[in-house]
């Protein structure tokens, strides 16, 4: 897994064969036809001739020319109007309707400035005051000690912070959210985390720490090496299309593959089709993603492969689980 899906995710371009174009056929140019032949000139007698009857004919013709176009306006008028007194309460009504379908949530608690929210978060990772922990992380449930080890060897683990990169604010599940892309230098390559801050029932910012560390319970070790039944992991999702063994009708199952940039190891996740898990899954991609942040508890099921899992509960379309009180110490 590549450290820059940490902010964004792969998005696999989509593999399109172009239609073929449209054929109009044969067009065929009107043309006006010309017109050969000359204009024949009569000789009249004098009588005809008359000054005066020459005066007359184009006099009358224009009225007449006048008097037809009034008679035409008025009847296109009277035919248009009845139409334009149905159209327009439609067209009124228009923007109006769309203006209330876009209408936004506004969250009850102001959102940190960039400059404040960078300040949270370098103060939280900074942080190895276990009497500060509550007040600077969302605790899930992690509990101190987790959250003091975890800062503890970061230095170890991830190398030295490069810089970080504010990512603005985030609405996920109802949840109001600011981002702010941590990247450390790594031994062999940069690391990244996401930091993610949310209000707590005070409006107080905190950032979440089973988001920042991904947290995967029981451990990807555990999961992956020593065969756990069962596990919630942060994770990256995207659908798939391998059935095998107690998944191979792609009739009753919709595959997922499942992926972290803790492990180079790619999990497969089904659920049932039609199922109302199938259609929440459904929400990760709603916005043409191709692979998409997830919480999601997974597990074993008699005669599937190593890497093959049943999704049981889709618990958050972020790292971010929502409800998750503070670990106890």
């Amino acid at each position: 897994m590549k450290t820059r899906d940490v902010q964004r995710g792969i998005v696999s371009p989509n593999n399109r064969e172009d239609g073929n174009s449209l054929k109009l056929g044969r067009v065929v140019r009107m043309r006006h036809s010309d017109r050969t032949s000359p204009t024949q000139r009569f000789r009249r007698g004098a009588g005809h001739d008359h000054p005066s009857r020459r005066k007359v004919i184009p006099m009358w013709s224009a009225v007449l020319s006048v008097v037809t176009l009034i008679i035409m306006g008025l009847a296109v008028s009277f035919w248009l109007l009845p139409y334009l007194s149905r159209k327009q309460p439609e067209e009124s009504s228009g923007p109006l309707i769309s203006y209330t379908s876009q209408a936004m949530v506004v969250s009850k608690f102001p959102s940190p400035s960039r400059e404040q929210t960078l300040d949270l978060v370098k103060l939280a990772i900074a942080n190895r005051d276990p009497n500060q922990l509550e007040s600077l992380f969302r605790m899930g449930s992690a509990n101190r000690t987790e959250v003091l080890d975890f800062l503890k060897t970061s230095d170890q683990r991830d190398g030295l912070v490069d810089h970080y990169e504010w990512l603005s604010s985030m609405d996920v599940d109802g949840l109001l959210m600011e981002g702010v892309l941590v990247v450390y230098k790594g031994k062999d390559k940069p690391v990244e985390r996401l930091a993610i801050l949310t209000p707590d029932e005070a409006g107080t910012w905190k950032l979440d720490f089973e988001a920042f560390a991904r947290t995967v319970k029981p451990s990807w070790n555990d999961l992956l090496e020593k065969g756990a039944d069962q596990a919630v992991v942060r994770v990256f999702v995207g659908k798939d299309v391998y059935f095998n063994g107690p998944f191979s009708d792609d009739k009753q199952w919709v595959c997922y593959g499942i992926a972290s940039p803790d492990t180079d190891v790619v999990l497969r996740g089904y659920c049932k089709v039609g199922s109302t898990l199938a259609a929440s899954m459904d929400r990760l991609f709603s916005d043409g993603k191709n692979l998409s942040r997830a919480t999601v508890e997974i597990r074993r099921v008699t005669e599937g492969e190593a890497r093959q899992f049943e999704i049981v509960r889709l618990m958050a379309t972020d790292w971010v689980v929502p409800g998750m009180s503070n670990g106890e110490s």
